[in-house]
């Protein structure tokens, strides 16, 4: 697709001797009217994106390939997980929640997955491997509601853990851009928390059988709490979120882990503001996103460096690029 100039690299580029740069792409030519959340590369070349209004986006030899269905008008995609340029999963956000799948590159879709029980609202969804996965819900009498495959998402069980906290009093997820559940390892699984009046972490290391919190420094209350997490390795991890009515500030919006989530502290700089999405490469790059812009971090979190004022709701990042989506627009990272 045609691609736009590239915006100013004073204002989107940094150079050292040190740190790769990294600078965006505008797309211009993206499907109208759908606000994009759900973002996921396989690799560098293949990626997949998902929204409202029925649109569902994937790379095809360097190009982005939409599919609108109207019947889905109704549903919001926030969440989508992809295993290659054929086979994909879309989960949606809202009162209910209806999963779906590709096995050939969106000529087909099936649904797999509804639960139109009250109260339900699902966040996020991720995987182990090519089979193994688990998404959840906010609390349904007071605990989050899980559910998990082992066939890839042809099918979907609930989850009853051994063990399970109880929510706290206005404690729930959010599904800014299914990213508040975080898969690492073999068995390990992370959720991220917030309303409530302490800004949570539910780590279970047994594929969800048995849970354990820890209470975090992000920012609590209502609208506030942890929107998005991510991990380099099993030990180092970023959440970022704080108050989606609050943009500009950035109380409480990043913790950092480097003991696998048993303890979390604020970084020495943080994002500049609320941010919906985080995102690491294999190499230790982080990107956020929000409201108010995007920032980066070369050191595990601890610090980040404020790269434009342009929103994006989501973010993903491979070893030489990556992607931005939001309300109606994308934007590709690359990294030099």
């Amino acid at each position: 697709m045609k691609l736009t100039i590239l915006f100013s690299i004073a204002a989107l580029s940094f150079f050292s001797c040190s740190e790769p740069s990294i600078s965006l792409v505008p797309i211009n030519d993206v499907t109208p009217f759908s606000s994009m959340r759900g973002l996921y590369s396989v690799d560098e070349a293949i990626t997949w994106a998902s929204g409202t209004n029925g649109v569902v986006k994937f790379t095809a030899k360097n190009q982005w390939v939409s599919y609108r269905d109207t019947n889905w008008n109704h549903l919001d995609f926030r969440d989508v997980h992809a295993f290659s340029f054929k086979e994909a999963i879309l989960m949606s956000s809202g009162d209910g929640c209806e999963i779906y799948k590709t096995k050939d590159q969106n000529k087909s879709w099936q649904l797999v997955y509804e639960n139109k029980t009250p109260g339900i609202f699902f966040d996020g969804m991720d995987f182990w491997d090519n089979k193994n996965g688990i998404a959840f819900s906010d609390p349904i009498n007071n605990q989050l509601f899980l559910i998990t495959t082992k066939d890839g998402g042809d099918s979907w069980q609930k989850l009853n853990p051994i063990k399970l906290p109880k929510t706290l009093v206005g404690e729930a997820s959010f599904a800014a851009s299914g990213t508040s559940i975080v898969c690492v390892g073999d068995s390990t699984v992370f959720i991220g928390t917030g309303g409530g009046e302490k800004s949570r972490v539910f780590k279970s290391t047994n594929r969800g059988r048995i849970w354990n919190t820890t209470n975090t420094k992000m920012r609590a209350g209502e609208a506030s709490g942890i929107y998005s997490m991510t991990f380099i390795d099993e030990l180092n991890g970023v959440a970022v979120g704080g108050n989606y009515l609050d943009s500009n500030s950035t109380e409480g919006n990043c913790v950092i882990t480097s003991d696998g989530g048993k303890t979390w502290h604020k970084p020495q700089t943080p994002p500049y503001g609320y941010r919906s999405c985080v995102a690491a490469n294999a190499n230790g790059i982080l990107i956020c996103c929000g409201r108010t812009g995007v920032d980066v971090s070369y050191n595990k979190g601890n610090t980040w460096k404020h790269i434009t004022d342009e929103g994006y709701y989501s973010c993903v990042l491979n070893k030489n690029n990556g992607w931005l989506v939001g309300k109606n627009k994308m934007a590709k990272v690359i990294i030099n």
